[in-house]
């Protein structure tokens, strides 16, 4: 949330409008995280 919220300080959005917003776009982040974490896992296996 931290990270988040200083990514968004850095690109001059409001922080109120984005703490709002962070809940829902949370899930979305996290799958696409762990999506490249399995193909950089997969790509390193070579499995």
């Amino acid at each position: 949330m931290t990270a988040a919220l200083a990514m968004a300080e850095a690109l001059s959005l409001n922080r109120l409008i984005t703490a709002e917003l962070l809940p829902l776009i949370e899930p979305f982040a996290v799958r696409s995280i762990n999506a490249q974490v399995r193909a950089t896992q997969h790509d390193e296996t070579g499995s």
